[in-house]
């Protein structure tokens, strides 16, 4: 069926089919190519047509520095025909009464007491099994009195995550909440003591920035876009060290002034992304393509 389209935009990195139209295409990250082991066959054969989408598309929207990087590199795309376009959190996520948080999460997820939170699809990218040993670490070690909270579906190749916590024997400490609404989670940022996302790598990182929106302290990895979304306002640690990372949760445990000043930071730097700036630049991409 022809639309008669004069720009077609494919979001999601591979197009439905090579279109007649001009085209642009979106790409969050290359973590298919850096770490094809963390895929299903599936997902490696999809991704797999990224070489030709990225020939034949009239330009590139990447959603980080970082990925416009890997996209240079890995896949021989010239500078010019990349523009970085960054995501922004959606406006719901922000600063609510603590208390009032704190009770919608008691009664809803039955957690009560400080805890860690961790939001994002559960697969092997994400780093799971590094939080749940710097959990028990944190437990054994600094005797601190504080649970995990997992806001986000099952992925793929899962398995190994609860499987850890019933070794660790965490039952008791971890909580696996699925998906959640952005009101429930909205509720979650504000009830945590911080977020935690050691991912081996984002293409940008939408959770971090949702919980600096809401005043919430960071620790993240110190890879890929990560360092890019959060700025100054984050813990930056090796994702790859479990020590590492046990330090930088029990600092933001117990220093507050640290917390004040990650709460302070955290919202300066989400201000600086923001939607409608996005749309913006995306239209003015789409004008670009359409004039060549």
């Amino acid at each position: 069926m022809r639309l008669g389209l004069d720009v077609l935009h494919s979001p999601d990195f591979i197009p439905p089919h090579r279109p007649s139209c001009k085209s642009v295409i979106t790409v969050h990250d290359l973590a298919f190519i850096l770490y094809p082991h963390f895929l299903t066959k599936e997902s490696a054969r999809y991704y797999g047509h990224i070489d030709e989408a990225v020939r034949w598309t009239d330009h590139i929207i990447a959603v980080s520095e970082s990925t416009k990087r890997d996209t240079m590199q890995h896949l021989g795309v010239p500078e010019e025909k990349i523009t970085v376009v960054y995501e922004a959190a959606n406006p719901i996520f922000r600063p609510v009464d603590r208390e009032k948080a704190r009770e919608h999460v008691r009664n809803r997820h039955g957690v009560d007491g400080p805890f860690i939170l961790f939001v994002s699809t559960i697969e092997p990218r994400k780093n799971v099994p590094t939080l749940l040993r710097a959990v028990w670490q944190l437990l054994q070690c600094y005797k601190e009195d504080v649970r995990l909270v997992l806001a986000g579906g099952k992925g793929w190749l899962f398995e190994d995550a609860f499987t850890l916590v019933e070794e660790l024997d965490l039952d008791e400490r971890v909580h696996f909440v699925g998906r959640v609404s952005s009101e429930d989670l909205l509720y979650l940022y504000n009830a945590a003591e911080m977020l935690a996302h050691p991912a081996f790598y984002e293409g940008f990182g939408l959770p971090p920035l949702e919980a600096m929106a809401c005043g919430l302290p960071v620790v993240v990895s110190n890879v890929a876009s990560l360092p890019e979304v959060v700025g100054d306002a984050g813990l930056l640690i090796d994702p790859h060290d479990v020590d590492e990372l046990t330090v930088g949760l029990w600092r933001i445990l117990n220093d507050s002034d640290l917390r004040q000043e990650m709460r302070d930071k955290g919202l300066r730097q989400a201000q600086r992304f923001s939607w409608e700036r996005a749309a913006r630049e995306t239209q003015q991409i789409y004008r670009l393509v359409h004039e060549k």
